[in-house]
């Protein structure tokens, strides 16, 4: 039985680890609305989360999502706009069956599209998930309405969240260093000053102000034409660190003190440190793309380091399955077994500058 009537996508849209596709020619509310309605098919889900960021067409988006998952009788709760990590930690701490973040990530502003993930906050992928949804719909089968439109209600996170990634450190150690923040007009601005208004620090605060026009520059700090102000800043201030973040906030990336850019694996190396000398031998999982610097400071520390393949579903498994503390990308994706093994773009701030405190 079809869904209300046949919806041309453009399979393309789908990647490895989200839909995305430029608005509104290849992803657009009806587009959202037939993967509301394919997702709650796919995960026979009860209840939902949806979140979205800042970008203009997002708000839109959402709305036709939380449409298509009604129609088929899941109950939706709306958290508005949120950094893609605040929804992974909603999914996961209020056990929902599912949950979308409606968001392009680091991508130019004429972008959108939608990270998806299953209970416990678990990826939707290429290999599991995003393709059975495409196929839902490209095969017109995703099943008929419910007879029982799901309710949606709404709710705020942010406190909650906050006070979550706070408990990762102790701010009592936190010396009072001069950083420089870049927020990139993202979702960073909603959260990181929440964050450093409980921290000793002195901050220089750029593009602060949550703007999906993207006004100063776009929010992907992995480009160094986008850090070109944060690295005028640090060196200007004499600041002791610059911590950038990409447009959905689940990804920081950290300007040293001489202006550099410090890569992936040395903030892995970095963070795994942090964590074996608060729990020896603590096993930690690294990228195969890193350097040797994670393997060498993990056995310096006495944890047991265990090189892992790319992608988001690939660690998040393997930590679960190893119960690994921690485990780092070199593109800035950082994950951890206290955050119910999602990754997140602000504890590793914390714990950067906690680990500079000792």
């Amino acid at each position: 039985m079809s869904y209300e009537k046949a919806v041309k996508v453009d399979p393309a849209i789908f990647k490895a680890y989200d839909v995305r596709g430029v608005y509104p020619a290849e992803v657009n509310e009806e587009t959202a609305r037939a993967i509301g309605a394919a997702f709650v098919a796919y995960l026979h889900a009860k209840r939902v989360a949806v979140g979205r960021d800042m970008r203009l067409s997002s708000p839109a988006l959402a709305a036709a999502f939380i449409d298509g998952a009604t129609s088929q009788g899941a109950d939706v709760t709306d958290y508005g706009m949120i950094a893609t990590d605040m929804l992974y930690f909603a999914v996961a701490r209020d056990g929902h069956d599912g949950g979308v973040e409606i968001t392009a990530s680091h991508n130019p502003k004429q972008y959108n599209g939608m990270k998806m993930v299953r209970r416990e906050a678990f990826p939707l992928s290429g290999d599991e998930g995003l393709a059975e949804i495409r196929e839902m719909i490209g095969g017109d089968s995703i099943p008929a309405p419910a007879r029982r439109r799901g309710a949606v209600t709404s709710k705020n996170a942010l406190d909650e969240y906050v006070g979550h990634v706070m408990s990762f450190i102790d701010p009592s150690i936190v010396r009072p260093f001069n950083v420089v923040l870049d927020a990139g007009s993202g979702m960073g601005g909603l959260v990181a000053p929440r964050l450093f208004d409980r921290l000793p620090c002195r901050t220089t605060r750029l593009c602060f102000d949550v703007d999906g026009r993207f006004p100063n520059h776009e929010a992907n700090p992995l480009i160094a034409e986008n850090r070109r102000d944060i690295v005028e800043r640090v060196i200007a201030e004499k600041a002791d660190v610059g911590i950038a973040w990409d447009g959905d906030a689940d990804r920081c990336f950290f300007i040293d003190g001489t202006g550099d850019f410090v890569s992936g694996d040395f903030i892995t190396a970095l963070l795994a440190e942090a964590f074996l000398l608060k729990n020896p031998g603590a096993k930690i999982i690294y990228d195969l793309r890193a350097s040797y610097a994670v393997k060498d400071i993990v056995g310096r520390y006495g944890g047991t380091a265990m090189m892992n393949r790319v992608g988001h579903a690939f660690f998040k498994r393997r930590m679960r399955e190893t119960n690994a503390i921690f485990g780092g990308e070199v593109t800035g994706h950082y994950y951890f077994r206290d955050n119910f093994f999602a990754d997140n773009g602000f504890i590793p701030a914390i714990l950067i500058l906690e680990l500079m405190s000792k």
